[in-house]
């Protein structure tokens, strides 16, 4: 395994015992050889830590738990915890899609060498009961401005090279759209991105998903961080948001014919 490099898993846990060995699952039946997963739990109080003790020592697991100031904050725990050239942070409610995502990852990184710091692609969403929902088409033209005008980048289906959680971490002041402000912040310091024309992972919904919970207070949230990001919600951002669309009809038209496809279909996960 010398020379295939160490890619570390990140997952931030609280409370999520339904569905953590579901995500558990989905890295330890990578087929990549040389993954450690690094799971920050902040102290949970349901039977997630008897699901971590089943698994420690099956596979090369590492885990925590203590109390922490909310998910921002155990993701940069893990990040710093991180021993691997390539992190991925996967939330204790989703899954990888395949047990190839890791090193297909890894290919990708090799390829486009200097030019890519964070890898993203594509996701579907999959409910309580592993039924997928729809296919999640993300962007493949990545500049700030466009990101800015709208989250395309799916959290769960993102790599980054080490020097990137080094220098920059998540603002643990935010609660809901941490991730969007993280990859803003990114992209606004040169960080280059790369798309890959892959699904990686499974985002799951479910009624206890701050997301889904709190779904009202996130768009405000999502507004405010445009706002301070240097968005004017003026003509000239309209019309952009309408040009976007032009441009995303043939993905759309993808989309429709994919959700189509996939529509009521169960995931197995590897």
């Amino acid at each position: 395994m010398k020379d295939k490099p160490l890619v570390s898993i990140v997952t931030p846990s609280y409370n999520q015992g339904r569905f953590i060995e579901d995500t558990i699952l989905s890295v330890k039946n990578q087929d990549y050889p040389n993954i450690e997963h690094i799971i920050v739990d902040g102290g949970s109080t349901d039977n997630t830590l008897d699901i971590l003790k089943k698994y420690e020592g099956t596979y090369n697991m590492r885990w925590i738990s203590r109390s922490d100031r909310g998910q921002a904050d155990a993701v940069n725990r893990g990040f710093k915890m991180a021993r691997g050239k390539i992190i991925g942070w996967l939330n204790s409610d989703d899954v990888f899609f395949t047990k190839d995502v890791v090193s297909f990852i890894v290919k990708r990184f090799e390829e486009f060498g200097d030019s890519a710091d964070v890898i993203y692609g594509n996701s579907v969403v999959i409910d309580e009961n592993k039924r997928i929902l729809k296919f999640v088409q993300t962007v493949p033209w990545h500049s700030f401005s466009r990101l800015l005008r709208a989250n395309y980048i799916e959290q769960p289906s993102v790599f980054l090279r080490k020097k990137v959680v080094q220098k920059f971490k998540l603002d643990v002041n935010i609660d809901l759209p941490m991730d969007y402000e993280y990859w803003l912040r990114l992209s606004k310091n040169g960080v280059k991105f790369k798309y890959v024309n892959k699904i990686l992972s499974a985002e799951r919904w479910h009624s206890a998903a701050k997301s889904i919970k709190r779904k009202e207070e996130m768009r405000k949230e999502v507004r405010k961080l445009r706002e301070r990001y240097g968005q004017k919600f003026d003509f000239k951002y309209f019309l952009l948001k309408r040009l976007d669309n032009v441009l995303y009809t043939p993905l759309l038209i993808k989309w429709i014919a994919i959700n189509l496809f996939i529509s009521g279909r169960f995931l197995r996960f590897p």
